[in-house]
């Protein structure tokens, strides 16, 4: 089966993210998959700077026309393509920063800059893993079922019902503007485990309840406004699916 992993504009910490948390397993990927195509590790084989590959795992956010240019063509020549991390899921923060910025013109020598897109904004997308950045082992869940043709599987739950269970005390109870109720599990509640608030870097969870949200926080003195900026902020495109019911 062939892999292949590319970059848009990015930080490229997810594949950074897999190189260093896979480390000896990274051997095993090589011996085991037919890899043409890793951005940071290896050039592609045979010339074709988008070589064909069975799944194409991508990272990063349509920002220029050359992430265009080059997504079309991951697609095309790509059976399955995965949007890795938070960037190519949503578009994170550039997604939100981006918006209201005068881009006319905007130009590189020959590349062209326009607002941060999630790449499903372009292409078809077969499947997302969120994170900023993405877990190594939620690749390694996923890349096992799309190899088992079963497909891969996001947490349901959010990042509040790991606080609780790691017994966590409540940032919103000490007034602070925390995200857990609204965001995606499956992170193991890494930052409100050492006391910083969620900023929801994984996306909404499966059930975001804004109103109740909104609701809770109004009783516990905690500000509405920095919340929903916050919200805006680090969920990107997906901020939409959270504030549909936003009166």
């Amino acid at each position: 089966m062939k892999l292949a992993f590319y970059s848009l504009t990015s930080c490229e910490g997810c594949l950074t993210t897999l190189i260093t948390k896979l480390g000896p397993d990274l051997e095993g990927l090589w011996n085991n998959f037919d890899i043409d195509y890793f951005k940071l590790v290896r050039e592609p084989v045979g010339g074709s700077r988008i070589p064909k590959a069975d799944i194409a795992f991508v990272e990063g956010a349509v920002v220029t026309n050359l992430d265009r240019e080059q997504l079309l063509e991951i697609r095309k020549n790509s059976r399955f393509v995965v949007a890795l991390g938070t960037c190519a899921s949503s578009g994170n923060i550039a997604y939100t920063a981006s918006r209201g910025v005068d881009l006319k013109g905007r130009r590189l020598r020959d590349v062209e800059i326009s607002e941060a897109e999630p790449i499903s904004s372009v292409i078809t997308v077969d499947y997302e893993l969120s994170g900023c950045p993405v877990s190594a082992e939620e690749f390694t869940d996923a890349l096992l079922r799309l190899v088992n043709s079963i497909e891969p599987v996001q947490p349901d739950f959010s990042v509040c019902y790991e606080c609780k269970m790691k017994g966590n005390d409540c940032l919103l109870e000490k007034r602070r503007v925390c995200l857990g109720p609204l965001a995606m599990g499956g992170c193991g509640a890494a930052c409100t485990s050492v006391g910083a608030p969620c900023f929801s870097c994984r996306g909404p969870a499966a059930e975001a309840d804004l109103d109740a949200y909104l609701k809770t926080i109004e009783k516990k003195g905690v500000d509405r406004q920095r919340a929903l900026m916050l919200l805006h902020m680090f969920t990107g495109k997906k901020v939409k699916e959270v504030l549909k019911n936003e009166q």
